[in-house]
């Protein structure tokens, strides 16, 4: 699930909306809650997520990952994201987790090292971004491994409803391969919170279709 947020670039590498790749400015931060319902057959099923991350210093980004699923499984990690390397219109980071995941009640230690891929980009109309975050995930306190590559690409329409991109995939090892696709809009609610609606397709062996409801807040 980050997800991988995104989200109001400029040219010069103003900082999105969302973290991937980029770091919050210190004592800056952004949160983001989102609620999904998804219809697999005749059977429906319920996730509710939140991600919030907070600038320390220029370097040092830190923040919390919430997921919980009406199937009884979720996670909890905390989070470090520090920056590798910056070009005029890109950025490169890597973020550590530690925390736990649990189903049914039953908690596990859970570990997550992501690499990011973020850069802008000009359309000729407005500007964009892209973000690109390859994670290797520990669950069950070592003993499930998988590996996700997800991507977001969008654009910025300040005021304006915005289109925005959301690509899912995952691999556990000796698992079926896994993904998501999710076009969304970014409503603007105000100057510092926006509205997000999306429509999820996912495949995990099982089709199903999924509306997702979430919002942004910058502080």
């Amino acid at each position: 699930m980050k997800p991988v947020c995104a989200v109001c670039l400029a040219l010069t590498l103003a900082q999105p909306v969302a973290g991937g790749a980029w770091l919050e400015k210190p004592g800056r931060g952004f949160a983001s809650a989102s609620a999904t319902y998804r219809k697999t057959g005749d059977e429906g099923a319920q996730e509710l997520s939140y991600y919030g991350a907070f600038g320390v210093t220029s370097k040092l980004t830190l923040g919390i990952d919430l997921n919980q699923s009406s199937a009884g499984s979720g996670h909890a990690l905390m989070f470090a994201r520090l920056p590798l390397r910056a070009g005029p219109r890109f950025r490169l980071s890597v973020e550590t987790g530690v925390g736990g995941n649990h189903y049914r009640g039953l908690w596990q230690m859970m570990q997550k090292t992501t690499l990011s891929y973020g850069r802008s980009f000009e359309t000729g109309l407005s500007t964009g971004w892209l973000a690109v975050d390859a994670a290797y995930e520990l669950r069950n306190s070592g003993f499930d491994a998988a590996w996700k590559l997800d991507a977001t690409i969008g654009l910025n329409r300040p005021g304006k409803a915005a289109p925005m991109l959301q690509v899912e995939t995952s691999k556990p090892g000796g698992g079926r391969f896994s993904y998501a696709l999710t076009p969304a809009l970014r409503y603007p609610l105000d100057g510092s919170r926006e509205l997000i609606l999306g429509l999820e397709y996912r495949n995990t062996g099982r089709r199903s279709l999924g509306l997702e409801l979430g919002v942004w807040q910058k502080f």
